[in-house]
């Protein structure tokens, strides 16, 4: 049994045709056998069997449309369930975040807001300044520093690293 051959594994004899030819025997014979034991064992002759059938099969495939057209609407009534949750949520979190906002806020809503506006103007400077520095990588310096004006928080003589 040399690779030369065509040797098949799977194959008694060694030829790799042998294999589809024993399938199709197989269900050729299958097929048979099971149209004989039909035969035999009919309950009725056969244009009232498959009358039975076929209302089988539509009783069948009426109590799946059914099914299925109750899945779909329970599935539409879970999402529509799982929106209004998701909002429920959304809204507790908002109320929670404020009740604790207002109860652990050390000062004033005024000074609060002045000290936050104070912190997003140092933010605001020093993005700024760092997107001037990036910018000034790729050009080249052709002014004099005294003749340009300032523009960054380390031009006016902070320390960089308080901005942020």
């Amino acid at each position: 049994m040399s690779m030369e051959r065509g040797y098949d594994p799977g194959s008694s004899n060694g030829s790799s045709d042998s294999g589809r030819g024993g399938f199709v025997a197989l269900a050729v014979i299958s097929a048979a056998l099971g149209a004989g034991a039909a035969i035999l064992l009919a309950p009725a002759e056969g244009a009232r069997t498959r009358r039975r059938v076929t209302e089988g099969l539509r009783i069948i495939g009426g109590e799946a449309a059914g099914t299925i057209a109750q899945l779909q609407r329970d599935l539409r009534r879970r999402r529509a369930q799982s929106r209004r949750e998701k909002r429920v949520v959304a809204l507790a979190g908002l109320f929670v975040g404020a009740g604790l906002a207002a109860l652990l806020t050390p000062e004033s809503g005024t000074a609060t807001r002045r000290r936050l506006g104070g912190t997003l103007s140092r933010i605001k400077v020093g993005t700024v300044d760092r997107i001037e520095r990036l910018r000034q990588r790729g050009e080249p310096e052709e002014e004099s520093s005294e003749s340009r004006p300032v523009r960054s928080v380390q031009e006016l003589g902070r320390e960089p690293n308080t901005v942020f």
